[in-house]
């Protein structure tokens, strides 16, 4: 039920409803092309706290029914002043705003966005990157636009393109302390920074550069500063459960970076998208998981405390639950260990467990988890304390002829996707042999595929000589 869908599907905004991760599903949103109200989706969070103290969040919108990314559109800003009452302000800016306003773009096709705050003229400026031209896939003229308002909720009117900057997407944009405005974006492995006008926000101050110094860029540049150092985060090309979210580290805001690894592990949805902003003397994380929609072009943003080593660099952030007793030790000289199904994390859903269409994992009598389908996942944290090769054993019952399922460790698939036969009515072990699981490694997930199945237990098995 939405509360501020009216008779004729008029939403009516402002709209505050208290929630938790996963954020923002419970506001209404238009589906495309249609009058029908469905779910908020949203994705790329670009986080801010202005002069009144609040939190805002800037992000795009994955409309659906999706197709692709092609259809994301309208952005929306979002805010709150205790990180559980949140607002959404509705929408600031669509495509036909900047098609009707500016005359170029074409529809949907607006992704990353993000909003900076110049106090000298107290203006609000919005940049987005949208396609003006609908060339093949991967061939796009996308443009850097610019929206300006005197409010941060609304009222937002284009300026134009940041010309000269390149195609590329996601941009950011960091103000350093002395006021000057930096610029980035980038996709595809190239990342892009460079100055903006002091006098003039929607112009580049000289050419844009390539960032030297990032491992394996994909998309999603975000810029902070912490303790006088710069820090420039993205996502990774990690592979099937999802991108990793990495930083670097530099002494100027256009480098050169120093890479310092992974801080936010893959979600499961097929991508990842970050920021991270101090709000109330505690910094927080950004990023976006797909759990609500079981769909990757249908995200939903979440947000997670952020902590600092003494020397700067970042810790992971722990958005993985707490283990359900003893923490488990992988064995070492060939012992075993077992982990009983039903003792998956602590911590609800997107943190411990996603279900679908259910409130937690259904318990059996007999001490199993069953009824478990296509997108749900089951997490357990482990203890591991070196780079080890295991035997892995799954008691598991298939409940259907199509039933195939994956081990993740740290958000990483290590088995590869194991295929069962079925149905059974009994439990039958399955061992794949081999696995490495590293030091580093936090937690295991349990991910579903596809089919249906039921689990008993998971055993690890060192076989290292």
């Amino acid at each position: 039920m939405f509360l501020a869908a009216q008779a004729d599907n008029e939403i009516r905004y402002p709209i505050t409803m208290e929630m938790k991760n996963p954020l923002f599903v419970e506001f209404p949103s238009p589906m495309y092309g249609t009058d029908s109200i469905g779910p908020m989706y949203t994705a790329d969070a670009s986080g801010h706290v202005w002069a009144d103290g609040r939190l805002y969040i800037y992000a795009s919108h994955d409309l659906e029914p999706p197709q692709g990314c092609d259809r994301m559109d309208r952005y929306h800003v979002f805010s709150t002043d205790d990180l559980v009452n949140w607002t959404d302000h509705g929408e600031i800016l669509s495509s036909d705003d900047v098609k009707r306003q500016s005359g170029w773009g074409i529809e949907g096709w607006m992704w990353a966005p993000d909003c900076a705050y110049n106090p000298a003229n107290g203006k609000y400026y919005f940049y987005f990157p949208h396609v003006n031209e609908p060339l093949p896939w991967g061939g796009h003229d996308w443009r850097v636009g610019v929206a300006v308002s005197d409010s941060p909720v609304s009222d937002f009117h284009t300026a134009g393109y940041v010309e000269g900057a390149p195609s590329l997407i996601d941009p950011c944009v960091f103000v350093d302390d002395d006021g000057q405005p930096y610029i980035y974006n980038g996709g595809g492995g190239q990342c892009t920074g460079g100055r903006l006008r002091r006098d003039d926000w929607t112009r580049l101050d000289g050419e844009m550069q390539p960032m030297q110094g990032l491992v394996d860029f994909h998309e999603g540049t975000w810029v902070h500063k912490y303790n006088g150092k710069y820090y420039l985060s993205h996502s990774d090309n990690h592979g099937s459960d999802g991108n990793c979210l990495r930083y670097a580290m530099s002494d100027s805001p256009l480098g050169p970076w120093e890479d310092k690894g992974v801080y936010i592990y893959p979600t499961g949805c097929g991508t990842n998208h970050g920021s991270i902003v101090e709000y109330k003397g505690k910094w927080y994380a950004l990023y976006h998981v797909s759990n609500p929609s079981g769909r990757d072009e249908l995200r939903s943003v979440g947000i997670d405390p952020l902590e600092y080593n003494a020397d700067g660099t970042i810790r992971p952030v722990r958005n993985w639950g707490t283990p359900a007793g003893e923490m488990p030790m992988l064995p070492v000289g060939g012992g075993s260990l077992v982990i009983d199904a039903v003792k998956y994390n602590n911590g609800g859903e997107n943190y411990a467990y996603h279900k679908n269409g259910a409130d937690a994992p259904v318990v059996a009598d007999g001490g199993y988890i069953t009824g478990i389908s296509r997108r749900d996942w089951i997490r357990y944290s482990v203890n591991a304390t070196a780079d080890r090769r295991y035997d892995i054993t799954f008691r598991i019952r298939p409940r259907s002829a199509d039933t195939k399922f994956h081990l993740s460790a740290n958000g990483s698939d290590i088995t590869g996707e194991i295929a069962l036969d079925g149905p059974t009515d009994r439990f039958a072990d399955i061992t794949v042999g081999g696995v490495t699981i590293n030091a580093d490694v936090e937690y295991l997930d349990l991910r579903a595929d596809n089919g249906l199945f039921d689990l008993q237990s998971i055993t690890i098995t060192d076989i290292n000589q």
